[in-house]
C-alpha cells in the first residue's frame, strides 16, 4: 500500500465517521423540535450532546479538508506565484498549519487529562469524550499533512 493509499484511507475512514455523527447530530436535533412542538417535551440531554459530538464531527472532517486541500486558505498567495511554486506555497501554509495542530495536540491532551473525572451536567457524558476530540483529531491532521506532503494533496493530482 502506498503512502498515497494510506493517505486516501485516512481520509475516507473520518469522512465516514464525520457523516455518520453529522447523521446522528440531524437524528437528534429532528427529535428535539419534533418532541418540543408536537409533543411539548423534548430529551434533557439532546443539545449538550449535539454540541459535544460535533467537535468530533469538525476535528474529523478537517483531515478529509486536508486531503482535499479544500480548508480555508489564502488563495491569493497561491494566486501571487506561478503555478509551478504553488505547491511549495501550500507546503508552507499546511506547514504553519502542522506547527497549530502540534500546539492543538499538546495543550488538548493536556486539557482532556484535566477534566477526565468530570461529566456533562444533562448527558453525564464523560467530558474526556468531547476533550478527546481535540487532541486525537490534532494528531490525524498531522498525520494527514505529513502524508500528502510526501504524497501529494489530492487537488494537486486533479489541477
Amino acid at each position: 500500500m502506498t503512502l498515497r493509499n494510506v493517505s486516501r484511507a485516512l481520509a475516507r475512514v473520518c469522512e465516514i465517521l464525520a457523516a455518520a455523527i453529522l447523521l446522528v447530530v440531524c437524528l437528534i436535533n429532528f427529535t428535539q423540535v419534533g418532541g418540543r412542538y408536537l409533543i411539548g417535551t423534548s430529551l434533557s440531554w439532546g443539545e449538550e450532546t449535539m454540541r459535544y459530538i460535533m467537535m468530533w464531527l469538525m476535528m474529523l472532517g478537517s483531515v478529509t479538508a486536508v486531503y482535499r486541500a479544500e480548508h480555508m486558505a489564502v488563495e491569493g498567495l497561491q494566486d501571487l506565484v506561478a503555478p509551478k511554486h504553488r505547491q511549495l506555497v501550500r507546503s508552507a501554509l499546511y506547514g504553519i498549519g502542522g506547527v497549530f495542530f502540534v500546539l492543538l495536540a499538546y495543550y488538548g491532551w493536556a486539557s482532556a487529562i484535566r477534566n477526565l473525572a468530570q461529566h456533562a451536567a444533562a448527558s453525564g457524558m464523560p467530558m474526556i469524550i468531547p476533550y478527546m476530540a481535540i487532541p486525537v483529531g490534532s494528531v490525524l491532521i498531522i498525520i494527514q499533512i505529513m502524508l500528502c506532503w510526501v504524497s501529494g494533496f489530492e487537488a494537486e493530482n486533479h489541477e
